[in-house]
């Protein structure tokens, strides 16, 4: 029997805001109640349908928040996102410290030599951009010389960071044969025998590469083991979790007797780790200056470059690696399968596989924020690639190359008329960030393409913007004369150079 379709309500699904819920209800209540015909904003009747519709509005708004932190695309809190990508298997990067090399030298009148141990602290002047100075440490014990002529100087690597605990704790020697040690811990809790246990440490930003956890037994402590999840454990391995939250805080937790065991009631649970990492931390040549607790003899005669601090990966950047990698899965055929592989190392937030022949492949990483990546992330990287790589083939791992882009110049500057009732400087300063953002990963990458209608784009979307004239754009290694498109290599990145505004109009 045929239906007829003007006897089927029409239901708009898109209707679900304040005004749609109220609308529908005194439509269906025209059906239901004809004798009801008020609709006057103090009837209690309408009242009641405008609080209805008001609940049904806000369910609205949190039903489509919750299903826009189901999908990797529209996810907008970073646990949500992380969760993607960790089901994809993507680990996405923390913040990295940066290292370097301090020289050490001795003073007059040390007479005999002196051991700076592992951890000893040295320190940067004054920062007014942190309010603070920064701290690194030794990564291996420094034996500093008695003084003699000419005087003497001994290298020790450090990492910018502090580790944190309060006491010595005695370790129990491993079962692989590794003697008895003590560790410098943070008692975080005690474990009170329940599955699943969730124990938070006391300092952030935390390394988490860096956190070990002890069980004490109140005589010595006994190691766990990190893992990035529980699957595939068993009941009876010693493991734990270490997740950072969108505050920046530090969980660990333990299994559920089922998947990783659980700490035995009433011991305590300590934590050994190390806070810092970021950016930041890339300070020049002859920055770090003294050592944060004076050592009798010992002075701080100079230092490296700071390098190979990254920030912790962003959103978008997580939600543009996370489908690469899974696209990969762990084994490396194509060139895009190494380059893809090479994203799930720390430090390396882009990368792109140029393959010269059918035996060798190189790899061009660079970090977040296009921070050029330390040596011994590279000889990760190789090392990471190199076991999934087909048979015969050779991984060779360089930094990718930074090319510079000028925006205008002071014969030819960026040319910007200001609408009225807009200040000028204001504009100005808006249309610079904009123009930098253009080169803001992950809007570029290796071997992109700036072409000179999309840096207009960016500007004409500027607020108080009447119109605008590129005059000049241009790598710093090109004529400085045109506004042809800029193309880069497969191992080049552009990035903004000098920004040259000349702006007229506004207040």
């Amino acid at each position: 029997m045929a239906v007829d379709s003007g006897s089927v309500a029409q239901i708009d699904y898109t209707s679900r805001d304040f005004t749609g819920y109220r609308d529908s209800l005194l439509a269906y209540a025209e059906q239901i109640l004809p004798e009801w015909t008020s609709r006057s904003p103090a009837d209690f009747g309408v009242v009641m349908v405008e609080l209805f519709s008001y609940l049904g509005d806000i369910i609205s708004f949190y039903q489509d928040r919750i299903q826009d932190e189901a999908f990797l695309t529209t996810a907008t809190q970073r646990s949500s996102v992380v969760a993607i990508a960790q089901q994809l298997g993507y680990q996405p990067h923390v913040a990295i410290p940066a290292t370097g090399q301090v020289a050490f030298s001795p003073s007059p009148g040390l007479t005999s030599p002196v051991t700076l141990p592992a951890g000893t602290q040295v320190i940067t002047a004054y920062i007014p951009a942190l309010d603070r100075p920064l701290i690194y440490e030794t990564t291996a014990d420094v034996i500093v010389p008695a003084y003699t002529t000419p005087v003497p100087q001994v290298v020790g690597l450090v990492a910018e960071g502090t580790t944190q605990g309060s006491r010595t704790l005695a370790l129990y020697a491993s079962t692989s044969g590794q003697p008895a040690t003590t560790a410098r811990v943070e008692d975080v809790g005690t474990s009170d025998g329940t599955q699943s246990q969730q124990f938070t440490l006391a300092q952030s930003p935390v390394l988490l590469d860096t956190v070990r956890i002890f069980v004490d037994d109140g005589v010595g402590g006994t190691e766990w083991t990190g893992v990035d999840d529980f699957l595939l454990t068993r009941e009876s391995d010693l493991i734990f979790t270490a997740v950072t939250d969108d505050q920046g805080v530090t969980q660990v937790q333990f299994g559920d007797g089922t998947n990783g065991a659980i700490p035995a009631t009433g011991l305590t649970v300590a934590a050994a780790y190390r806070t810092g990492g970021g950016s930041y931390g890339n300070v020049p040549q002859g920055s770090i200056t003294d050592l944060a607790e004076g050592v009798p003899g010992v002075v701080v005669a100079g230092s490296s470059p700071m390098s190979g601090g990254a920030d912790q990966e962003s959103i978008d950047e997580i939600r543009t690696n996370a489908p690469r990698v899974f696209r990969a899965q762990g084994r490396a055929v194509s060139a895009a399968d190494y380059a893809d592989l090479a994203l799930t190392v720390a430090g390396v937030a882009d990368a792109r596989a140029v393959a010269r022949s059918a035996s060798a492949v190189t790899i061009f990483i660079v970090g977040p924020a296009n921070i050029l990546p330390s040596e011994q992330q590279r000889d990760a990287v190789a090392q990471y690639v190199q076991a999934r790589s087909l048979s015969g083939v050779v991984v060779n791992v360089v930094n990718g190359t930074l090319v510079p882009v000028n925006i205008g110049s002071s014969t030819l500057p960026v040319l910007i008329a200001v609408q009225a009732r807009y200040r000028r400087d204001t504009v100005k300063l808006a249309v610079q960030q904009a123009i930098q953002s253009v080169f803001t990963p992950p809007a570029t990458s290796f071997g992109s393409r700036i072409s000179i209608s999309r840096l207009y784009q960016a500007i004409q979307e500027v607020p108080g913007v009447e119109w605008a004239v590129v005059q000049m754009m241009a790598r710093a290694d090109m004529p400085q004369s045109n506004t042809s498109d800029v193309i880069c290599r497969d191992n080049e990145i552009p990035i903004v150079g000098n920004i040259v505004i000349t702006a007229s109009g506004g207040v």
